[in-house]
């Protein structure tokens, strides 16, 4: 149980986890995990320096290995809010461990100093990365054994911190065999194996959202797929205490620019459509691609000035943008029909259908309502 050993460990541990995740997930892993196994690496690089600092070049290694330590509580840091999907102070992270290697080498004459530097740096960016994590956990499990065992870890590097600072005669050298040696690089023994088990729960479930996303939703406007619309419609219609509107959209002359322009330009046309409509409806309402190019919205509560409005809208900014975005522009034509809370969604739907086909009689470019629409 000496020191030494335990580091030993520490590095064949990190290095094992990342050739593990490499053969289990792939070497080209992209967003957080790629950027755990980064930690990882360099995690079992920083203690290879130390390791070797004790035998050759003392200062240039141990200096050297400060700071991959230091990158490795960068690359935690990038972990978690890759997973999070937070803003990444890239920046702040590659210059604080250049920062921490010219501040060691610079304390190096003064021992302690320079431990409790180092000790205090990495902590308080291994806390961050902890604090990233528990704010706001909620019941999400991976976030709390990811955050709690990198906080444990950042603690411990703290308090060595203080001892080093404030107790120097009492800080035991980095491979004395004293119980905060031992202890600390068992935790950071166990902090790994969690964090890795954490971060790969947190990328099952990226996985398994993904999934989700990739049946509920058209894939190239970002709205609901035929599908799901229909099953959410459906639920919502049953569960309403009023009536709702139910549009059916159709773009106009699609085919056309298809035809003359390319699929590319109608695929960008279908982007900007879906763009549109969800910018400009409500949160509560329901907007999918029913297929090819056209549309279902259920609008929800809608009385018939605030319907009138939107259709405005919509008319208005969907040819705005095409003209800025593509330099031509685009409308559409609609049916739209009230809904009353017994009615079955595929009659609402048929009935939509009558008014789109006489939207496009009447000369395209326009909405027709049913009946207490407008």
């Amino acid at each position: 149980m000496d020191v030494i050993t335990l580091l030993v460990a520490v590095l064949v541990n990190a290095l094992l986890m990342s050739l593990a995740l490499a053969v289990g997930v792939g070497i080209r892993a992209r967003g957080g995990l790629q950027a755990w196994q980064f930690m990882l690496l360099t995690q079992a690089a920083g203690f290879a320096l130390l390791i070797a600092a004790k035998q050759v070049a003392p200062v240039l290694l141990a200096t050297l290995g400060v700071m991959v330590l230091s990158a490795s509580a960068s690359a935690m840091a990038l972990t978690a809010c890759r997973f999070l999907g937070q803003p990444v102070p890239q920046r702040w992270l590659g210059a604080v461990p250049l920062a921490l290697g010219v501040a060691h080498y610079v304390a190096l004459p003064d021992q302690p100093l320079a431990t409790a530097l180092t000790n205090f740096i990495i902590s308080l960016q291994i806390l961050w990365a902890s604090w990233q994590l528990l704010s706001g956990a909620g019941a999400v499990r991976w976030r709390w054994l990811c955050g709690v065992a990198a906080a444990a870890n950042a603690l411990l590097m703290l308090g060595r911190a203080v001892l080093a600072f404030g107790w120097p005669e009492a800080y035991p050298r980095f491979t004395a065999p004293h119980p905060l040696n031992l202890t600390h690089l068992m935790l950071l023994n166990a902090s790994l194996v969690l964090g890795t088990m954490g971060f790969l729960l947190a990328h099952r479930d990226a996985a398994e959202q993904a999934l989700v996303r990739l049946a509920s939703q058209d894939t190239l406007t970002g709205l609901l797929n035929r599908r799901e619309w229909m099953n959410r419609a459906g639920r919502a219609l049953g569960a309403a205490d009023g009536a709702a509107v139910l549009v059916m959209l159709d773009l106009d002359h699609f085919k056309q620019i298809n035809d003359q322009r390319g699929h590319p330009v109608g695929d960008e046309v279908l982007k900007l459509a879906g763009e549109v409509l969800r910018g400009e409806l409500r949160a509560s309402d329901l907007v999918g691609r029913y297929g090819g190019e056209e549309f279902c919205l259920l609008l929800r509560h809608g009385d018939p000035s605030a319907f009138a409005r939107l259709d405005a809208r919509l008319h208005q900014t969907l040819r705005r943008r095409c003209e800025a975005s593509l330099g031509f522009e685009v409308d559409f034509s609609a049916g739209a029909v009230r809904v009353a809370p017994d009615e079955p969604l595929s009659a609402a739907i048929a009935r939509a259908d009558d008014q789109l086909y006489r939207a496009k009689h009447a000369g395209r470019g326009r909405t027709c309502c049913g009946d207490g629409v407008l």
